[in-house]
């Protein structure tokens, strides 16, 4: 069985662990479920999204904007300002519970939070309507005001239902979004759980039956027909593909998991003078070459302990798909300005835009890449990752993007591809 695609790297990681944070993943998921199904059966007669609570709220509305206005003109100490206040209070209430009944049958959230919605319009007019009082209070008390103004208390207190109607909504919104954060986090703990078990069985029971086959082909071979020579290499060569799937797997694991792989910085021209030689001894046919463009010190990039994992897939995806027996591929490594790069641009940690990138140039003579490959190696995803045989490049795709770089793919003049991992160059 062969290597096939540098098995560096590998972090262990604790299958016990994953189950725990599975578990509490499902009770995570199974308590926001039935927080989003509670309290739902609040039928008013009304459109779906209406609830007895808005109805209430909204009672209260009406109440507390007619109540104002004939304050505002039968109170005994009105004012021609005390009516003012007394119309255009009710007026911005109305509008407030209006904004609030618009808000809701858009977003439509879940009936649980009508009632906090309808408490936030009620208790918000109570800090207004004590205020008014006690303003006016003081006026009086001072000679300023010369008697109280029930129609403007009441003024104030619709004020308060606009106050109520920002902060309910404001809040619904903060709690909307905290369920959400917490169903994506135990969505995302339970997608955990299943990489490391899927990686676990592949990497263990799969690779312990692949041996058990090499045994028996090996053994086919010494002792079975010639004739069957030809289906006994078949029969090897599937094995090969699945052991490389598996490594794969894992690659792809620490790949997207493994937050700290990302440590120091690595000498890309050191990776790259390491993977042609691999790529050389395992391939003598192949004709494969490393040219550096960078002085010494310049080639370093962020550090990832996979980075050679994916010029290794790179340059044996090269040598393996060039369609003939003496490929040709030639590594150049080298670093340009930032300001000279077409394209997307690899950033630094932290977003930070790089001054200068430093490239691994991967071209070749085969017959070039087909559409679906390149949008594996260069986007990444889950919709362009089609079937097994470009999940190499997945992992390649997102090592790269790990430490903040692009990757690009072109056609090579004369036939054949380029490949382009582009990194944020750091200092020393």
């Amino acid at each position: 069985m062969t290597d096939a695609g540098g098995l560096r790297g590998e972090r262990s990681r604790g299958d016990s662990d994953a189950t725990e944070g599975g578990a509490t993943a499902d009770s995570v998921g199974a308590t926001a479920t039935e927080g989003a199904t509670d309290g739902d059966d609040d039928d008013t007669g009304g459109p779906a999204w209406f609830s007895r609570a808005l109805a209430a709220s909204g009672a209260f509305t009406g109440a507390l904007a007619v109540g104002t206005v004939a304050l505002a003109f039968t109170s005994a100490g009105r004012s021609p300002g005390s009516i003012v206040l007394g119309l255009v209070g009710p007026l911005c209430a109305v509008a407030a519970y209006g904004v609030v009944l618009v808000w809701v049958e858009r977003t439509r959230p879940p009936i649980r939070h009508h009632s906090r919605l309808a408490g936030w319009l009620v208790v918000g007019v109570i800090p207004l309507v004590v205020g008014a009082v006690v303003m006016q209070a003081y006026s009086a008390a001072v000679g300023a005001l010369g008697s109280f103004s029930p129609a403007a208390a009441g003024g104030w207190a619709c004020g308060g239902v606009v106050f109520g109607a920002a902060v309910g909504i404001g809040d619904v919104r903060v709690r909307i979004r905290t369920a959400e954060a917490e169903e994506a986090t135990a969505r995302y703990e339970r997608l955990v759980e299943v990489l490391t078990v899927l990686n676990r069985v592949l990497r263990h029971d799969v690779r312990n039956d692949l041996t058990v086959i090499a045994g028996y082909l090996d053994r086919a071979r010494r002792e079975g027909d010639a004739d069957i020579a030809e289906y006994l290499d078949g029969i090897e060569a599937r094995a090969e593909r699945i052991e490389r799937l598996s490594d794969h797997a894992r690659l792809a694991e620490n790949a997207v998991l493994g937050d700290d792989a990302v440590e120091g910085t690595t000498d890309l021209m050191l990776v790259a003078e390491r993977v042609v030689g691999t790529i050389a001894r395992d391939f003598p046919a192949a004709s494969v070459s490393v040219h550096a463009e960078v002085d010494d010190a310049q080639a370093l990039v962020p550090g990832h302990d996979l980075l050679e994992s994916a010029l290794h897939n790179v340059v044996e995806n090269a040598v393996e798909h060039a369609g003939h027996e003496a490929p040709t591929v030639d590594v150049t490594v080298r670093m340009r300005p930032a300001d000279a790069v077409d394209g997307p641009r690899p950033r630094l940690a932290g977003g930070m835009a790089a001054d200068s990138v430093v490239e691994v140039v991967v071209a070749d003579d085969g017959p070039g890449f087909p559409e679906r490959e390149r949008a594996v190696l260069e986007e990444g995803g889950e919709d362009a990752l089609e079937s097994s045989s470009g999940m190499g490049l997945w992992v390649v795709h997102w090592i790269v993007d790990a430490v903040g770089g692009v990757t690009t793919v072109e056609d090579r003049a004369g036939g054949g591809s380029v490949v382009t991992l582009r990194f944020p160059r750091v200092d020393g």
